[in-house]
């Protein structure tokens, strides 16, 4: 009889371990369940999924095509996530573009500059090559007229102008482009 006791115990200790594997086993699939359901969710909405847009070349700006940030700049969004890039400066004693329509020192310049390059200054010399950087996961808003990207490193506002196009409070216009 007390051999019978000690099975017992024994066995009871064997329960335990596959109690304690099984509990390990469904934490780690509902850890990776989440991050599945996380990573794969649709943060943009349908209208915008896969979807560009893009200001006037910066060298070309003028009273009509506005482009106040200096630099061009295309912004590319998918399901869930963002980039945007900067190329094309025009310097401010340059002969290409209009130089007197730069405004860099608006908010809207600044976070761009800071999402593109880390600093929210104008610098010519940051954009002689295509910066492109990954903004990550994004969450856009859409209203009825206007739309807002929000990321860990840029938030942007896009109202309707007249035209269809979209534009930014500072009075940039951005145009739709292909995709890559």
């Amino acid at each position: 009889m007390r051999q019978k006791l000690e099975i017992g115990e024994g066995g009871v200790s064997m329960n335990k371990k596959i109690v304690g594997v099984l509990a390990t086993v469904i934490i780690i699939g509902s850890a990776l369940a989440g991050w599945l359901v996380y990573r794969n969710q649709q943060t943009v909405p349908n209208g915008l999924i896969n979807q560009g847009y893009q200001t006037v070349d910066a060298r070309q700006s003028d009273n009509t095509m506005v482009n106040h940030l200096g630099i061009s700049v295309a912004l590319f969004l998918s399901k869930n996530s963002a980039t945007i890039n900067g190329f094309q400066p025009v310097g401010k004693k340059s002969y290409l573009g209009n130089s007197k329509l730069i405004n860099s020192n608006t908010p809207t310049a600044k976070s761009i500059y800071k999402a593109l390059t880390g600093h929210s200054t104008f610098n010519t010399k940051d954009y002689l090559k295509l910066v492109n950087v990954d903004l990550g996961r994004v969450y856009v808003i859409q209203h009825e007229s206007s739309w807002t990207l929000k990321s860990k490193k840029l938030t942007l506002t896009f109202h309707k102008t007249t035209d269809g196009n979209w534009a930014t409070p500072d009075g940039t216009l951005w145009f739709p482009v292909k995709t890559k």
